[in-house]
């Protein structure tokens, strides 16, 4: 099975993002893993995510982003169309609250299987929930345009998104073995 797993590069001043941090633990354990890390920028990261599902014709997407505040895995079941960023990305733009795929639904849901996901991930002892706000900034974005290219092209692909902690509050050793157990669920 060829699974993409996308995170994203540091933003908002912190030297490194959880999602990175974990992903590259993540494809050290699994070496065939399908990889993207995409910087924190509104133009950049949708455009390069749709030619990674071109180019790579996955099997399964898993999406990652990190959460500060949050002390477990988040495992976002929607994903919105709706941009409202309270930070500007790093190119400095800053969204406001609207539709950013015009024509396009108010929301689409994860297809990955979160039950299956969530089960594994308590019975590993992970702290994980579910989440139905990815919030409105490059994460929720990502997710949205991932999910709309996959549905409107029809394409065999389960696609979601996990928020993880920051890594001071999740150790990124329990990080990439909470993902470990996700990479089994498919």
């Amino acid at each position: 099975m060829r699974i993409l797993v996308t995170a994203f590069g540091p933003f908002a001043g912190r030297p490194e993002n959880a999602s990175s941090l974990a992903l590259r633990g993540l494809k050290e354990i699994f070496p065939q893993l399908l990889t993207r890390i995409l910087p924190v920028d509104s133009v950049i990261a949708p455009a390069r995510m749709k030619q990674a599902l071109k180019q790579l014709r996955p099997d399964a997407l898993i999406m990652l982003g990190e959460a500060e505040g949050s002390q477990k895995i988040r495992l976002e079941t929607t994903a919105w169309n709706e941009l409202n960023f309270g930070v500007p990305d790093n190119a400095g733009r800053l969204r406001t609250s609207r539709p950013f795929i015009s024509n396009a639904p108010a929301s689409l849901a994860s297809t990955l299987p979160l039950e299956t996901i969530h089960q594994r991930l308590i019975d590993s002892g992970q702290e994980a929930c579910f989440s139905n706000d990815a919030g409105r900034y490059l994460c929720n974005q990502l997710f949205f345009v991932a999910r709309h290219f996959i549905e409107s092209r029809n394409i065999a692909c389960p696609a979601g998104f996990i928020h993880l902690p920051l890594a001071h509050d999740y150790s990124t050793d329990r990080a990439i073995a909470a993902l470990a157990e996700v990479i089994g669920a498919l």
